[in-house]
């Protein structure tokens, strides 16, 4: 998992347990998507988003 991303489920613990919950192939989606772009501030901005589709799937 990139850094950035764990980094920012690290502080939304909300977003992580949904993310946890996820299946692993969407999981590793969310991953691939945040850690292919190749700058940091892109990466880290993906995260950010990551996190805040997770909170719009809600607790579920």
């Amino acid at each position: 998992m990139p850094r950035e991303l764990r980094k920012a489920l690290a502080e939304d613990p909300g977003a992580r347990a949904v993310f946890d919950r996820l299946p692993p192939s969407h999981r590793r989606e969310y991953a691939g998507w945040v850690g292919e772009a190749k700058q940091a501030e892109t990466r880290a901005r993906r995260a950010r988003r990551a996190v805040e589709m997770l909170r719009m799937i809600g607790p579920g």
